[in-house]
């Protein structure tokens, strides 16, 4: 049995190696700006986004013989200003493609690069075009469009989690082919995610900066990212991971959006750390019970068909 494990494991290794690119608009990019594509290498974060032209998605393929049928989309954080690809991205991909699931990588907008007209909408718009797209391209790739994931870290995790309040509702008639699926997820999983959109100590001033433009912020657009005040009841199962001395994205953000979800009924998951300070990505560098959370955030998947 070990064998056939090991064996299954290499295999894995192999095909992570041949991912595949997906854009998001082959039809034109909505809002479409001049940037020209950069990145940059940070020690202990690896691969950092820091500019997007072109919105996409990396696919990491499970070994056939282990696919569950089970998707989740992994949007990097970087307080809307850069993307770490490398620490909570593509090494999220490796894990949890492991596991048997299909993983696609979305490489978004940076709404601090955006212009003043399509800043606090491109990521979003990305986001949800991502669903979107697995759902379009699930009998291709062979996997059920009704298992689609989003799992975001920091502002990453906000964008997921607007992803899960502010889905589009299926449209057959509108063009192009990807609006004709819903782009709510069916399970959220925002990991020490800014949250709280305020003037307050509990806020990440630096990411709404970067969404909204500096202060003072339009009042309409700040309710809507504001999203413990939006929760409503047709949102996914949830589940929310923090560290309780987490010194840039407080983890009030995580207390006040898992209260407002049991307040409407949303089944949620909540599991806060003592220590692990923000941005640990898988944890597997520290020995801190943090270490586990994606052991845990895996036994809760399994709860909900995704992974055996």
């Amino acid at each position: 049995m070990k064998q056939v494990l090991l064996v299954l494991l290499l295999s894995a290794s192999i095909a992570l190696t041949a991912q595949s690119v997906i854009p998001l608009y082959p039809e034109g990019i909505p809002c479409a700006n001049e940037l020209l594509e950069a990145e940059r290498t940070r020690e202990n974060i690896g691969r950092l986004i820091t500019s997007v032209h072109e919105p996409l998605m990396e696919h990491y393929p499970p070994v056939p013989q282990i696919a569950t049928g089970g998707a989740v989309m992994v949007i990097p954080g970087g307080g809307y200003a850069v993307a770490a690809w490398g620490h909570e991205g593509s090494d999220i991909a490796q894990r949890l493609a492991v596991e048997g699931l299909h993983v696609f990588v979305l490489k978004y907008r940076l709404p601090k690069n955006e212009s003043v007209g399509c800043r606090s909408h491109a990521a979003l718009d990305d986001a949800r075009r991502g669903v979107q797209t697995i759902r379009m391209m699930a009998d291709s790739l062979g996997l059920d469009r009704r298992r689609v994931a989003v799992l975001g870290f920091s502002a990453g995790g906000h964008l997921a989690a607007s992803a899960a309040v502010h889905y589009l509702e299926a449209d057959s008639t509108a063009f192009p082919a990807a609006a004709a699926y819903s782009s709510r997820p069916d399970l959220s999983i925002p990991v020490y995610p800014v949250l709280i959109m305020e003037d307050s100590k509990a806020a990440h001033q630096g990411s709404i900066n970067n969404l909204l433009g500096p202060q003072p912020w339009d009042a309409e657009l700040l309710d809507y990212y504001d999203l413990p005040g939006r929760v409503h009841a047709a949102m996914p199962p949830t589940f929310l991971v923090h560290a309780g001395d987490d010194k840039a994205v407080p983890v009030e953000n995580s207390l006040r959006y898992y209260a407002a979800l049991k307040e409407v009924g949303v089944p949620a998951d909540l599991h806060v750390y003592a220590k692990g300070g923000h941005g640990f990505g898988s944890a597997v560098q520290t020995d801190l019970p943090v270490r586990e959370w994606m052991e845990t955030l895996l036994d809760w998947m399994k709860g909900y068909g995704f992974v055996r």
